[in-house]
């Protein structure tokens, strides 16, 4: 059959198909319409429906049906930045978080129509998944073996081994995370990572290797930048822990913290810091190398930082629940994420502690989310560009490190913006204080 043949043939058909009410009919002459043109059954319905037409492509052209698109590359575009520069969450966790970033982006990249707007902010979790999917990276997973623990003083802090029920803010895990590039030997920097149980805020300081005294300093930085009283602190088994200087520390004090150890060998037993340790520690910072004292004190700084960006402007889920059913363990988690501030604002509402709240509202809006981001990537460049420099003297065989590192600490000096100090509370009940404000002098850091 030719071509012309074929195609007057068809035109006969639509005209016989159309007249057709009932399915059994329209069936039954498919049927006959595919053994003469020996088409296949699906292309040959669109033939006769007039959805296609004989020859066409399979192009963008021809309507495939399904729901239209609701959100066009701009409102995508205005997602993507924001998803950009808060560290890539994903869709359930960037929803809440998109009420607060949308007036920052609106004051840097002009004022968005209302239509828009909504679109933006009504857009739903799995929808962000879908229109950013092409657009997520995956990445490989390196996973380093942390320092063996030792035998020090376990006698004198107990083993918690049941799982946590904190009901307020200030019960805390604490872990380290070596910075050796995959070599033990040596001299390192190291971060001590500390989470709240109940709110997930977080806080990150660098220490030199991992002696007493350096811990305890990482330690006494931590503990003045909560905005709570710390009331009980979980540990490994680690000398850097477990050791009489630390435990003096918490200890020997008028209300003392509360002191407690995994169990040996049971790394779940603090999951809720390991998980930090990626995401606050890994993800900054990654795995390389840091073997110079000279960057204890500027990635102290980034560290601080990163903190408040973090505790501010992304949010976590919360499991409050955990049951077993028969063989299976069943989890519950908070239905919207929340920050670990607004988690803290929530929780002092919920208590009467109108003054906290107001406070935390107060120090939560000095912070700009872009201009801190911005902040902490152009100390982050400085950071590795000191890096190079000092391993760069290091093989040449200078002597004078701190002069190779001058050049890049003292040139393009800027204001650093507002970041967590001073926000501890006077004493160390809660939430039954209120803030002790103090002003603090602005950082400085090299573009």
């Amino acid at each position: 059959m030719s071509r012309k043949t074929r195609n007057e043939y068809l035109e006969t058909m639509r005209c016989r198909y159309r007249r057709y009410s009932g399915k059994q009919a329209k069936g039954k002459l498919l049927d006959e319409f595919c053994r003469v043109t020996k088409h296949e059954r699906k292309y040959a319905s669109k033939l006769l429906s007039k959805l296609r037409d004989p020859g066409q492509k399979n192009t963008a052209q021809f309507n495939r049906g399904g729901r239209p698109k609701i959100y066009d590359t701009e409102v995508v575009s205005v997602i993507f930045e924001i998803w950009k520069h808060s560290e890539q969450p994903c869709g359930k966790r960037l929803v809440p978080m998109l009420k607060d970033w949308l007036p920052f982006y609106e004051k840097r990249q002009g004022i968005l129509s209302g239509a828009m707007r909504n679109a933006v902010l009504s857009i739903s979790a799995s929808q962000i998944d879908r229109v950013l999917g092409a657009k997520k990276i995956g990445g490989r997973k390196i996973n380093r073996r942390t320092p063996k623990t030792n035998a020090a003083i376990k006698a004198l802090v107990p083993i918690r081994a049941q799982c946590w029920d904190a009901r307020e803010p200030g019960w805390i895990e604490a872990d380290t995370v070596a910075h050796c590039g995959g070599d033990m030997g040596g001299s390192f920097l190291w971060s001590l990572t500390a989470t709240d149980i109940y709110s997930g805020w977080t806080e990150v300081r660098s220490s030199w290797n991992r002696g007493q005294h350096s811990v305890c300093t990482a330690f006494e930085g931590i503990e003045g930048s909560l905005p709570f009283a710390m009331l009980g602190v979980d540990t490994d088994n680690g000398g850097e822990f477990l050791n009489y200087h630390l435990h003096r520390h918490f200890t020997g004090r008028e209300k003392p913290v509360e002191m407690t150890r995994s169990r040996p060998y049971q790394k779940n037993d603090q999951a809720h810091v390991e998980q930090k340790n990626s995401s606050h520690v890994r993800q900054l910072l990654g795995h390389d190398r840091l073997g110079h004292d000279l960057l204890v004190k500027p990635i102290d700084e980034l560290s601080e930082a990163w903190s408040v960006w973090r505790n501010c402007f992304t949010t976590t889920f919360k499991q409050i629940e955990k049951r077993r059913e028969g063989s299976k363990t069943v989890r519950k988690h908070e239905k919207v994420p929340k920050t670990p501030c607004d988690r803290l604002i929530d929780y002092c509402d919920e208590v009467g502690d109108k003054t906290t709240a107001e406070s935390l509202r107060a120090w939560k809006a000095q912070h700009d989310p872009f201009e801190l981001k911005a902040w902490i990537e152009k100390r982050l460049k400085m950071i590795w560009r000191l890096d190079a420099a000092l391993n760069l003297a290091e093989s040449e065989g200078e002597t004078d490190l701190e002069g190779a590192a001058a050049a890049i600490l003292s040139s393009h000096l800027r204001s650093a913006p507002v970041t967590a100090q001073n926000r501890k509370l006077d004493q160390t009940s809660y939430p039954q204080t209120t803030h002790k404000t103090t002003p603090k002098q602005d950082a400085t850091v090299p573009t």
